[in-house]
């Protein structure tokens, strides 16, 4: 199973706690990484699984969450429909992201039924605009100790071997682990570390410096751990403008209204 992170934990909380609150429906089960089983024997987990009451109707939800410094693509929206279509079909697909979609996205979203939706971390109201500072994060470099390294691992590793490390992925795959064996990706650390930029920002080097043990995941039975000292980036942020016909400024409670009236009471 996928670790998850603070900034992806705290879209999936905030949704949970927004759906206990509502009363428009009946909620008869709201579980976070939820199991669920196709019907080619495949397991799914599942970041927010809804079932509910709306009069007499029973209604079964699905919901993916991201936390992302990119729009989302049409490809990742494909891959959660693939996921549905082995349900049975029998849940509603809702995707939630901080970062937006691309325009392919929204086109196949509306095509195949599958309800989008923006948690951003950040956000400006003017009126009925609305608008979306999304950070960047490239040339993702980790620090490495190197005194740790000469005199923890090498001894460690056999006379002439060697050790690749793949600690540069621009996606959110490589991990890194404090000394309590708690996991966040690269980009959740990133990401934390500058939640607060809500401007626009030119492209500029920043350097994250570690306050306790932490190390990063190599792919390399040999050495599965390498410590760091900290994160090197390239960082900006943009923004782009949408605008709502309804918006609410508790984000979340506005988000889980948009399910419930767009979704599922209409149909």
């Amino acid at each position: 199973m996928a670790h998850r992170g603070e900034a992806h934990l705290q879209i999936v909380t905030t949704l949970i706690d927004e759906i206990r609150r509502q009363d428009s429906v009946q909620t008869i089960v709201i579980e976070p990484n939820k199991i669920l089983r196709g019907k080619r024997g495949t397991t799914h987990q599942i970041d927010v699984y809804w079932e509910f009451l709306a009069g007499a109707k029973a209604h079964k939800c699905a919901i993916e969450a991201k936390h992302w410094d990119k729009p989302v693509s049409r490809r990742e929206l494909s891959k959660f429909r693939a996921v549905l279509e082995d349900l049975h079909r029998q849940h509603k697909g809702v995707f939630v992201a901080s970062s937006g979609y691309q325009k392919g996205a929204r086109k196949y979203a509306e095509r195949y039924g599958i309800g989008i939706y923006i948690f951003p971390f950040t956000i400006e109201m003017t009126n009925d605009d609305v608008t979306f500072f999304i950070p960047k994060f490239e040339r993702i470099a980790p620090v490495f100790d190197e005194e740790w390294i000469a005199h923890v691992l090498m001894p460690k590793l056999q006379e002439g071997g060697s050790l690749e490390v793949n600690a540069r992925s621009p996606d959110e795959q490589t991990h890194l682990f404090d000394e309590l064996c708690a996991a966040k990706t690269v980009r959740e650390v990133l990401h934390e570390h500058y939640l607060a930029e809500i401007r626009e920002a030119p492209a500029h080097e920043i350097c994250i410096r570690f306050d306790r043990p932490t190390y990063v995941e190599t792919g390399n039975p040999n050495a599965p751990m390498l410590k760091v000292n900290g994160l090197d980036a390239l960082f900006s942020v943009t923004s782009h403008v949408e605008t709502f016909d309804r918006i609410s400024n508790d984000y979340a409670r506005g988000a889980v209204e948009f399910m419930l009236a767009d979704a599922f009471i209409g149909q």
